[in-house]
């Protein structure tokens, strides 16, 4: 007689850069959405079983206007993402980048409020100890294999983040960290699982690259070169990613609790456990119904965010600050961005500004409230004055000149502002100088009839420029930024600047500057 051989079998529920969207809720409209962490408590609930564990890959903190409420009355409200989480029952959280954007002890005080498993193994205090305590946890099923979660952060926050919100941390290079773990568990492990906050810098199937290697993203590097890893989910690029290649399961679960990464292990035991069978999918948050009960975790603060968000803090003049096509919004510099650039030259009183749009906006309604700021600004942002030359602007605008490209006679955005990554938010408008982008000349070479106050821009000459944090510090690979004198810096957020200037003012009167014209005889 056949004995059968012992069976075991591991689901993974998985998560990441919900950018604190709750509830099924479009903050702008207040319309119902079809996404949010009330429609991944259904699917699951649904779909975890005794030998489940269900993590999130961070970027949870920062991205909606009732997150932004929280932080600004953090002392009245308990945390809601750290309420729902609880209520679902997550195991274990991966800190993302943007988790740091209201500062360390903002961050802290969510992940000690959290029943779920804080893992980061290549972020450390300046005492060599790790600041989140745990890089790696084994689970241990029962009278079954044991696996091991590894997790890791990209290394790149220093290149984004606000100095002070992470002052004495030291961000270790995710590979190397990665590295090192896996020689200390391999052998106690059955299956390896390393869920990394950070994305791939070379494209999966054919390992070619396709974003500048700056270190941002390292999961290519790792899938590739580290055989040990036999489950890999990744974030941060928001991409819809759930295959199994070269036998390693690869798994990037899109954004906004879209979607939930479902992966699912069978185990079989002959002298010791081993893989028999891996699957993995995306359940789409769209085709399950909402959690009824995230509602009432988070009731009050929810009905008090309302409340700040109605309120009407000034007035549109000409009715032109509404944004109804993107594309266009960037193409001919709509109105909105003029007045978020008269924003940072108040406050900042730099001879330039700049500024870009999130790759999705509303502008403002005649009568401004907090909810048309929240729903333009949604970055929590700070403002830098920089000091730059003639040489090195026309280089970061020409850089940022291959936005638009010319293809069957028609204007259109570059592929590379849209995959692996949607990103218009690297395309920056300027004010306080005039520039034409040719879009028939080759990268390079087209930006013309540069000028400063009617006079062409010399090389040497210099000038204060202001923008965010996230530019000056580099973000979206405009790496020059980085070496550039900071003049001063502006310890507020850019939302309650621009509330703060809508308030002073009242009314609002923002006309058209057609200062940057996009030229071409192609198209």
């Amino acid at each position: 007689m056949l004995l059968m051989k012992k069976k075991s079998t591991f689901r993974i529920l998985t998560t990441t850069d919900i950018h604190g969207h709750v509830l099924p809720i479009n903050y702008a409209d207040n319309r119902e959405i079809d996404y949010g962490m009330s429609h991944a408590s259904t699917i699951i609930k649904k779909m975890r079983n005794k030998n489940t564990v269900v993590i999130d890959l961070g970027d949870i903190l920062q991205g909606s206007p009732l997150m932004y409420f929280h932080q600004l009355n953090r002392n009245k409200y308990s945390n809601p993402v750290a309420d729902v989480m609880n209520h679902i029952g997550y195991d274990y959280f991966i800190p993302g980048n943007h988790d740091f954007n209201y500062g360390l002890d903002y961050l802290l005080d969510f992940t000690n409020n959290l029943q779920a498993k804080t893992l980061c193994g290549n972020i450390y205090k300046n005492d060599d100890t790790l600041l989140f305590k745990k890089a790696y946890d084994i689970v241990k099923l029962n009278n079954g294999p044991k696996i091991a979660i590894i997790g890791l952060t990209t290394q790149y926050i220093p290149n984004w983040e606000n100095p002070a919100y992470i002052k004495d941390l030291v961000f270790i290079n995710a590979y190397e960290s990665l590295k090192e773990y896996i020689k200390t568990i391999k052998e106690e492990a059955d299956l390896i699982v390393v869920a990394y906050h950070g994305g791939f810098e070379r494209d999966i199937h054919t390992k070619q690259p396709y974003i500048i290697d700056t270190g941002e993203n390292l999961g290519s590097q790792m899938i590739e070169n580290i055989p040990e890893i036999d489950v890999f989910i990744s974030a941060h690029q928001h991409r819809k990613i759930a295959e199994v290649i070269e036998n390693k399961i690869i798994v990037q679960s899109g954004s906004r609790a879209e979607m939930v990464g479902k992966i699912d292990i069978e185990f079989t035991f002959d002298n010791k456990w081993t893989v028999n069978n891996k699957k993995a999918e995306l359940l789409l948050s769209k085709d399950y119904l909402p959690d009824k009960k995230t509602y009432c975790v988070v009731k009050d603060i929810e009905e008090q965010c309302q409340i700040f968000l109605d309120q009407v803090i000034g007035n549109v003049i000409y009715d032109n600050l509404e944004v109804k096509d993107m594309f266009k919004a960037r193409l001919n510099k709509h109105p909105i961005v003029t007045f978020i650039n008269k924003v940072q030259f108040e406050y900042s009183k730099a001879m330039i500004s700049a500024t870009s749009l999130p790759n999705e906006v509303t502008g403002f309604s005649k009568n401004i409230t907090v909810r048309n700021v929240l729903s333009t600004y949604i970055y929590a942002n700070t403002l830098t004055v920089l000091e730059i030359n003639g040489k090195i602007l026309k280089e970061i605008l020409e850089k940022n000149s291959e936005y638009f490209i010319c293809e069957n006679n028609q204007i259109k955005i570059n592929e590379k502002y849209q995959y692996p990554k949607v990103q218009h938010y690297n395309y920056d408008m300027y004010e306080g100088i005039d520039y034409t982008i040719n879009i028939d000349k080759d990268f390079g070479s087209r930006i013309e009839e540069l000028k400063y106050q009617n006079k062409e821009i010399l090389p040497d000459q210099k000038f204060t420029l202001v923008v965010n944090n996230y530019r000056a510090s580099g973000g979206g690979d405009f790496l020059e930024f980085k070496d550039l004198k900071i003049v001063r810096q502006i310890p507020f957020d850019i939302t309650e600047l621009i509330i703060d200037y809508i308030i002073k003012h009242k009314n609002i009167e923002t006309k058209p500057l057609n200062n940057i014209k996009i030229v071409s005889e192609n198209c």
